[in-house]
This record gives structure tokens, C-alpha cells and sequence, in this order.
């Protein structure tokens, strides 16, 4: 799991434009709340080093940007690696779930 978190985090830092590690944390809480937890560089740090975010703040980050934006995807992207039962592109419970809602449309 480590290397697939490393490898998503490099893989955005690179979209991003390689930047600082601060500014990469500012950019992710762009939108998220200033009150409670922040995202510092040390954070970033040991995302960068395979530790995987924690869910609480991958699971806000969904809640704040639109699908569209590309930290959503990111969001979405690491929780399908921590926690593939649940996030898990096309096995997860989620999928399955937007699968069957689709189909009774």
C-alpha cells in the first residue's frame, strides 16, 4: 500500500508543478475548513514516504471539492488504495452501490 500512496502523491505533485510542500498543503486546503486539523508539510511529507493520509481527511475532502477538481480524485484515488472493500475502483462497495442505483434508474 505504501508504494501505490507514494506513487499517487508524486503523481499529483508532478500535475502540480513540483511545488513546495507547503504550498502543495495550502493547495489542499483550499476549500477545507480552518477550524480543527490542517494539513501541514510534515504531513505532506510522509504521504510522499508511503504513509497513507488519514480517512477522516481523505473522507472531508470529498465532501468539500466537486468530483470534477482534481483533489477529489486524488481523494478518491488514495482511499480506493487504503481501504479497497469500500473505495475500491469497480470492486469496492461504494461501486457496487452506484452500479445498482444506476441499473434502477
Amino acid at each position: 500500500m505504501s508504494k501505490e500512496i507514494k506513487e499517487l502523491v508524486e503523481q499529483e505533485f508532478e500535475v502540480q508543478g513540483n511545488p513546495s510542500l507547503r504550498k502543495f498543503a495550502d493547495w489542499m486546503m483550499e476549500k477545507m475548513s480552518k477550524e480543527g486539523e490542517t494539513l501541514s508539510h510534515a504531513s505532506v511529507i510522509n504521504w510522499l514516504d508511503g504513509k497513507p493520509p488519514k480517512t477522516e481527511f481523505l473522507e472531508d475532502m470529498l465532501a468539500v471539492y466537486p468530483t470534477s477538481d482534481r483533489r477529489f480524485i486524488l481523494a478518491l484515488r488514495l482511499l480506493a488504495v487504503k481501504s479497497p472493500h469500500v473505495w475500491g475502483f469497480n470492486d469496492g462497495i461504494v461501486w457496487k452501490l452506484h452500479e445498482s442505483l444506476q441499473k434502477s434508474k
